[in-house]
């Protein structure tokens, strides 16, 4: 009896030593994770990358606050970081310290959202946001409301996605990355001038075959086919000889005939149908829609119409007659 007992304790103790091997494999593996440091420098497209500021941004358009998301795969937030940004500024440079990550490396999903006070969260929904709201985010009508009207001065956000794998670096060194950050809107500028030596009126200015329902806050894999809404310009006045420009957000979309059409001197109609029509089937976020139409009197309307970046585009201007 004792020859059998010792056996069977024997066996179990076999077993018991057996089931702690995994374990064992598992404490080994976290042993394996070293810790990383990364700088990523945040920066804001809509600038000409000629120049050094963002004097051809609207005043809403600067990037004003800036809030950065940094989480594993699996959905776990690392860092939940806002900060200020001068007006002036058009990039912000920040340390990521003390990553824990695997020996081989990680990839992390980095979110960037500037002007976040345009999107409608509070700051209590920001500080506890996960990776799944974040994904689902949308910018609805209620904000181009907002953001065309002009004395609101609603800000415009920007945003960027990246997965970055993230690296030990041998001597503590620091890894670098960068992220461009888009505007989460497209933009329409119209600029009217006048040739004549009369002022001109246009009145009832509308552009159709927009996107005004809806748009993800970052940017999707697709554009949206919505092309139903309507944007109203409003009227504008030309001095004679002067230039005059009104400008509006609307969403990023495609398969659209885009339409714009006005009351000229309430005698003559400006439809730029045939001018856009079919060159132009899509207008993505962080571009515009500029449209430049010369008038006179005398002469037919002329139209230059294309998507550029959103800087400020120079346009020669025929001369005064």
């Amino acid at each position: 009896m004792k020859t059998k007992l010792s056996t069977y304790s024997i066996r179990v103790c076999i077993l018991l030593l057996l089931a702690l091997l995994p374990l064992s494999c598992i404490k080994d593996d976290s042993v394996s994770k070293e810790t990383a440091t990364v700088t990523m420098t945040f920066s804001t497209r809509a600038i000409n990358s000629s120049v050094s500021s963002a004097d051809d941004l609207e005043e809403n358009e600067h990037m004003r606050t800036l809030r950065v998301i940094v989480a594993r795969e699996n959905g776990e937030i690392l860092y939940n970081v806002k900060y200020d940004i001068d007006k002036d500024e058009t990039s912000k440079i920040i340390k990521f310290s003390e990553m824990t990550v695997n020996a081989e490396g990680e990839t992390f999903d980095f979110y960037a959202i500037a002007n976040e006070d345009g999107v409608g969260y509070t700051d209590k929904n920001w500080g506890n946001v996960t990776v799944e709201d974040l994904k689902g985010m949308n910018l609805q009508s209620g904000f181009l409301i907002n953001a065309n009207d002009a004395s609101k001065n609603t800000m415009i956000p920007q945003t960027a996605y990246q997965q970055i794998t993230v690296m030990p670096q041998s001597g503590g060194g620091i890894q670098t990355e960068n992220m461009t950050l888009y505007f989460a809107v497209a933009k329409v500028r119209l600029t009217i001038h006048n040739t004549s030596a009369g002022d001109q009126y246009v009145n009832d200015i509308k552009l159709s075959g927009l996107n005004m329902a809806s748009t993800p806050l970052f940017a999707g894999e697709s554009l949206s086919t919505e092309n139903q809404g309507k944007l109203s310009l409003g009227n504008m006045t030309v001095p004679a000889g002067k230039s005059a420009t009104v400008y509006a957000y609307f969403f990023e979309n495609m398969e659209s005939n885009y339409i714009l059409s006005a009351s000229w001197n309430g005698t003559k109609t400006l439809d730029i149908t045939h001018a856009v029509t079919p060159n132009i089937t899509q207008i993505s976020r962080g571009t515009a829609l500029d449209i430049n139409i010369t008038l006179n009197a005398s002469t037919e309307p002329e139209f230059n119409i294309e998507v550029v970046p959103w800087e400020t585009v120079e346009v020669d201007v025929p001369p005064f007659e």
